[in-house]
């Protein structure tokens, strides 16, 4: 019984981490039904949501409760990257799926300059974002994240003439904003009053353990 209260303890106010997902999903499935008809187009847009998701909560995307101006710059380009290669690699795998996603979601981003432009701004407003979150904003990451998403941008190019037919959907400004926007308002907005809800009842485990082992007794 001690180990099964443990455990539930443990797990209660994590559970935050797949209530933003399975929002995610629940959200564009029920776009689907009105602006994306297309079931394998919104299969690829629920992934790259999740996917957006594990990028800002990696990466330490602020939170609305949590905000706190404290700008600490490493503004040299490559200045310290040898002494710290694992996380460069890191970095560079993280957003691999990003220049992968977004030729496949959208066609006018089978265009090397396209990718380029969004994935350096995509990265330039995390790094900016970690101004408001007590961590470093490094040029070093801008580069190798960009540097990651061109080599995912690059993979998917080799694989164009073995999947002609994933790059077909035509770029839509909703659709966009939609895909990058629910991912960025559900881990600026929903995730810390949902971990702060979790963590705030995480003694109703034990309370639902205790009862059981009270109705146990008396039978």
């Amino acid at each position: 019984m001690t180990f099964v209260l443990s455990l539930l303890q443990l797990v209660f106010p994590r559970l935050s981490y797949i209530i933003s997902p399975i929002l995610i999903i629940i959200i564009l499935s029920i776009g689907q039904k009105f602006f994306i008809h297309d079931v394998k187009k919104m299969l690829l847009f629920m992934a790259f949501s999740l996917y957006l998701i594990a990028v800002f909560r990696i990466t330490g995307l602020p939170d609305i409760l949590h905000l706190k101006f404290n700008p600490r710059l490493q503004l040299i380009p490559f200045y310290g990257m040898h002494y710290d290669s694992l996380n460069c690699y890191l970095n560079i795998f993280l957003f691999i799926p990003f220049g992968l996603f977004l030729p496949v979601l959208w066609r006018e981003f089978f265009s090397f300059r396209n990718t380029l432009l969004l994935s350096l701004g995509f990265t330039v407003f995390i790094e900016l974002s970690q101004l408001f979150c007590n961590r470093i904003t490094d040029v070093n990451d801008i580069i190798t994240n960009t540097f990651g998403a061109l080599i995912g941008f690059c993979i998917c190019r080799i694989f164009t003439k073995s999947f002609p037919k994933l790059f077909r959907y035509k770029f839509k400004k909703r659709e966009f904003l939609t895909i990058f926007g629910l991912p960025f308002l559900v881990v600026f907005f929903l995730d810390p009053f949902v971990y702060r809800f979790l963590k705030g009842v995480e003694t109703l485990p034990g309370q639902i353990v205790s009862f059981i082992a009270y109705l146990s007794s008396t039978v």
